[in-house]
């Protein structure tokens, strides 16, 4: 990691526990039960707000298997 990537990390404003677990519950509830799919998704679409892509980042870190690190 070189020292702008972790200004940028250092900076963000973290996404709160909270916000992530709804954002679960709703993607979950859009994408039929398919939560990580559906935050992968949705992060493909033009123009997305630079909080919702950071929410979404948080949700598929969140589900993502901890194999496919």
């Amino acid at each position: 990691m070189n020292l702008l990537d972790w200004l940028g990390r250092a900076l963000r404003p973290a996404v709160a526990p909270d916000a992530i677990r709804s954002e679960i519950f709703f993607l979950g509830n859009r994408h039929h039960g398919e939560a990580l799919a559906g935050a992968i998704e949705e992060l493909k679409a033009p123009g997305l707000a630079a909080g919702r892509q950071r929410l979404l980042r948080a949700v598929v870190a969140r589900l993502k298997p901890a194999s496919a690190t």
